[in-house]
């Protein structure tokens, strides 16, 4: 039995699920409650960092590179013009503004980039695990994604079916660098 493997499975199945949804923009959040999550960062980092440097004990390069990414991130989360336009881009008031048909490429990929992290080390963490302990993790990560993603408490929504109350916390969207 390994809690602490299935645990940290279930915490980067979670972070693969949530960033495919950014990603290929199926659940978003309003900017001004995005900006609000900043934590976010830290349990993603987190997740990294357990599973490569305690669990699985290979590919630090790549953690290294993902934490780095994700350290900038939450020490200047809404304060410099690159973290503003990651979350301008990863909100419902991008796809609603003039910049939607615009193809942000480096979001694209570091947000790739972060979702392939998230794959690899779920996958090497399954490796680890026997096939309930997967299910278990998976399971987890499937509720809690559930939970957050899809409950009508919070304002994640579909970009093409906005609840006229999320609808309200759009705002009109200026240039992220200012």
């Amino acid at each position: 039995m390994h809690p602490i493997a299935t645990l940290i499975l279930s915490s980067e199945v979670f972070h693969a699920m949530t960033h495919s949804m950014v990603l290929f923009r199926l659940r978003l959040l309003p900017r001004k409650d995005l900006v609000q999550v900043n934590y976010y960062f830290v349990f993603d980092l987190l997740s990294v960092f357990f599973a490569s440097f305690l669990v699985l004990q290979r590919l630090q390069w790549l953690a290294c590179i993902q934490m780095a990414q994700h350290l900038y991130y939450i020490v200047f989360w809404n304060k410099t013009s690159l973290a503003k336009k990651i979350i301008s881009w990863s909100s419902l008031d991008w796809i609603k503004s003039k910049y939607n048909e615009k193809w942000e490429f480096d979001n694209i990929l570091g947000t790739a980039f972060d979702l392939a992290v998230h794959i690899s080390f779920s996958y090497l963490l399954s490796k680890t695990l026997t096939f309930t302990e997967i299910v278990v993790g998976v399971a987890m990560a499937s509720f809690l994604l559930n939970y957050v993603m899809f409950s009508k408490k919070f304002a994640w929504s579909n970009p093409q079916n906005i609840p006229a109350w999320v609808q309200k916390r759009i705002q009109p969207l200026g240039p992220w660098w200012n």
